[in-house]
């Protein structure tokens, strides 16, 4: 797993696990790994163009696209805490 901890641009997230502690996990098209932005239960972040929307565990779901993928604009400011904001959508 790669931590964010500056801006990023994200292109070809195939889905997004979000958890209620305010963590978002990336999968990427083609990579082996979750990109993880580790952000506060208050932080500002903002999905759209979501197809569904499943509960995988406790706290925790995933989000697909209602596109091919998800872009994402990821603002952080280090590896825990981050307030964004995350902003996803389908191009």
């Amino acid at each position: 797993m790669a931590r964010i901890t500056q801006p990023t641009r994200l292109d070809r997230v195939e889905h997004i696990i979000g958890s209620g502690t305010g963590m978002l996990d990336f999968a990427v098209e083609g990579e082996n790994d979750y990109y993880t932005w580790d952000g506060g239960e208050d932080a500002d972040w903002k999905i759209e163009d979501v197809d569904s929307v499943e509960n995988i565990d406790e706290d925790r779901f995933i989000m697909y696209p209602d596109g091919e993928a998800f872009v994402c604009d990821i603002a952080s400011e280090g590896e825990e805490g981050n307030t964004g904001p995350v902003r996803c959508w389908c191009e």
